[in-house]
């Protein structure tokens, strides 16, 4: 199982293919979670299953029933008979000896001997126990715990509440407006929203309103006497109804309220969770495209311009003399920062001189081609308090040389509210969705740091940059693994992926983890600086065979992928859904330079039949010459250069083209290479009219 194996969901989303094209990343995430609690719930059952044993309780049926158990309420209930309190009413009525009547009772056997006349023998028996109604009421006790103690009663009451309790909402205030509609109303509770649900229980924990669980108790009761009576016509039959009213009320009730309205809570977190991490991908997404916006401010004798970027990285700022009234300004230090980021919008915070600053940019980005926007707005009166906070404080109290530049900087982070900074933030300062705070700071925070570790692995982690990279939101990697790689790769330990294999720490599981999401910029194998998985570069292998292209070829164009024939569903899905992206990321360390020498093969071990790139080095009049970087160029003779006729080779390739080859035949003795451009599908050769075609053709229209 993945979970035990230590892979992360990260991993799964990506390269599991049967997994990967069922799933999406949120879903694995939840299915984690649930295994995560399944875990911490395992040391509970230990504990029960022990205690189970010294109270010699323990059966193979109550251990399976321990075993399978998904709910903390199940152990909870099996939990309680083990640790009763010594000094409840039930157990003091047991010390005084009232046991053996309580199983006359509960036997429900018909008697003629009415039950004042049996209860009469145990008066005196305790001090306590001087009349028949303190016997009975004893025995109504002991019941009355019995019956609570009952597993199976427990779950039926909590399902009964849960499917057919209603809520009251009392307020601390009652003039509280935001809670005028509940007022001494009843409400079904699955007539409540979850979002209603988690309101409450926010508001509760913070005493400004109490949240009454309640059933009606006619219906209760009745669930309960169905349960327990067997005999309506026994000795005890009032006594042991009394007894269920009493185990409702003063029992049952508080432990249904609490465990119900946990469980509501569960739910309704459980459902803003969901719903928080499907809006949020979308909103992180948009963040990422959202393009630069520019702020700008003055001071005394300055005018601020700063660029921020869509999630609030700060790309630059500027500054520039304050214009001196009646006198001609030079724009062109702001015009050529504007240039430079190529802003959408200018923004002027309310309270700054615009009718200072709006001129000077009006006449900066005259003539800009498209012209950003310049526009005001009110800036949030937190943002006072983001400029305090910790964050602004360590990050950026030395960055900046003036206040001015400070406050600008918080102003656009107000405006832009970028889901991005918040696990750096904090929660507190701006919302970036209405439920953000029903949740609790910490699973708010775990969502958005799951969503940009995720698009950030799915974008590639240059080995150069792992230091300060999301490859440490895995789980099973740590800052000593990452440092280990580090010094590997400074000190030229790491050519191909594989070598991850080879650094300190990098165990099977590690390196199976975040071998794809890693980037060798540098590697001579393509594949290496793909998201491409080393466990697929066989696979790999085998779709540049069937569609006689190289990987330089497909990482060009990775929509060839999808003329891979093959019978597995699987991967013909897995292709269209995760490798043509895996192999997308290439593109942008195509043109990387290799971090060593790269060594011509030998004749030996250049492999007939394979298929691989060149680049084109010499043309004459009987075939091309290529170089695919063995020790000498191989030869495309002119009837190989493509499946039609060709009168000449410059028809096909000119000096320093890359293409695609087949290689023939290597005659090592002759030193050898015959390579050939015939068949190669998608990527055949597109062959152009010669010159002699072209003056035929023009002499044909020349003359008629």
């Amino acid at each position: 199982m993945a979970f035990e194996k230590g892979d992360s969901p990260y991993y799964i989303a990506e390269y599991k293919p049967e997994i990967a094209i069922e799933l999406s990343i949120s879903s694995l995430w939840e299915i984690y979670d649930f295994l995560q609690g399944m875990e911490e719930l395992s040391v509970k059952k230990k504990r029960l299953i022990t205690a189970l044993k010294k109270a010699d309780k323990l059966t193979p049926a109550v251990e399976k029933r321990v075993n399978l158990t998904s709910s903390s309420f199940d152990l909870d209930d099996l939990m309680i008979s083990l640790r009763p309190n010594p000094r409840s009413k039930g157990q003091l009525a047991l010390k005084k000896g009232l046991n053996s009547i309580a199983d006359l009772v509960v036997k429900q056997e018909e008697e003629k001997i009415p039950i004042e006349e049996l209860a009469a023998p145990f008066i005196g028996k305790d001090p306590s126990l001087s009349s028949v109604e303190e016997v009975l009421q004893g025995v109504k006790d002991i019941l009355a715990e019995r019956f609570a103690y009952d597993e199976t009663v427990r779950a039926m009451a909590r399902e009964f509440a849960y499917d057919d309790g209603f809520v009251e909402v009392i307020p601390k205030n009652k003039k509280d407006p935001a809670y005028s509609s509940y007022l001494n109303k009843s409400i079904p509770v699955q007539e409540l929203s979850k979002e209603e649900i988690l309101r409450f229980c926010v508001d509760e924990e913070k005493k400004l309103v109490r949240l009454k669980l309640g059933v009606q108790l006619f219906r209760i009761t009745e669930l309960l006497r169905h349960h327990f009576i067997i005999n309506p016509d026994s000795v005890g039959f009032d006594l042991i109804c009394e007894a269920i009213d009493e185990c409702w009320l003063r029992l049952l009730q508080p432990i249904v309220e609490r465990d119900v309205k946990q469980r509501l809570k569960e739910d309704a977190v459980e459902w803003a969770r969901k719903v928080l991490t499907t809006e949020l991908e979308k909103q992180y997404s948009a963040e990422k495209n959202r393009g630069p916006l520019l702020i700008a401010s003055a001071s005394e004798k300055n005018l601020f311009l700063l660029a921020v970027n869509g999630q609030g990285g700060l790309l630059g700022s500027t500054t520039d003399r304050k214009p001196v009234p009646g006198k001609t300004v030079s724009t062109e230090r702001l015009r050529q920062f504007i240039t430079r980021h190529k802003p959408s919008a200018i923004l002027i915070p309310e309270g700054s001189e615009i009718e200072v600053i709006e001129p000077v940019l009006t006449q900066a980005v005259a003539g800009l081609e498209p012209a950003p926007v310049i526009s005001t707005f009110a800036p949030e009166t937190a943002s006072a308090d983001l400029l305090q906070s910790q964050w602004m404080q360590k990050g950026f109290s030395t960055l900046f040389t003036e206040e001015t530049q400070r406050q600008l900087f918080t102003a656009a982070i107000q405006y832009l509210k970028p889901m991005s900074l918040i696990s750096d933030i904090g929660t507190g300062f701006y919302k970036v969705h209405p439920l953000q705070n029903l949740i609790s700071e910490q699973a708010f925070i775990q969502i958005i740091k799951r969503i940009s570790a995720f698009s950030a692995l799915c974008e590639g982690i240059s080995i150069k940059e792992i230091s300060d990279s999301q490859i440490k939101a895995i789980s099973i990697v740590n800052d000593k693994i990452i440092q280990s790689i580090r010094t590997a790769d400074s000190q030229g330990q790491i050519f191909v992926k594989n070598d991850l294999l080879k650094v300190q720490g990098v165990s099977e599981v590690v390196f199976r983890n975040i071998a794809g999401f890693i980037i060798l910029p540098g590697s001579d194998d393509m594949l290496d600086k793909t998201l491409v998985h080393p466990d697929f570069y066989p696979w790999f292998s085998e779709i540049c065979d069937q569609l006689n292209a190289s990987v330089e070829t497909i990482v060009s164009d990775p929509v060839i992928l999808r003329g891979f024939s093959t019978e597995d569903i699987t991967k013909k899905i897995y292709i269209d859904k995760k490798l043509i992206d895996h192999i997308s990321v290439g593109k942008r360390f195509a043109s990387a330079v290799s971090t060593k020498a790269k060594r011509k093969l030998k004749l030996t071990e250049v492999t007939e039949g394979a298929i691989v790139s060149g680049k084109v080095t010499n043309i004459t009049p009987f075939g091309v010459f290529v170089n695919i970087n063995a020790v000498c160029d191989g030869l495309i003779h002119i009837s190989q250069l493509a499946d039609e006729y060709v009168e000449s080779p410059e028809q096909v390739v000119s000096v320093g083209d890359r293409v695609d080859v087949k290689i023939l035949k290597v005659d090592v003795k002759k030193r050898r290479i015959s390579l050939s451009m015939k068949n190669l599908g998608t990527k055949s050769p597109k062959i152009k009219p010669s010159q002699g075609q072209l003056d035929h053709l023009a002499e044909h229209f020349k003359n008629r």
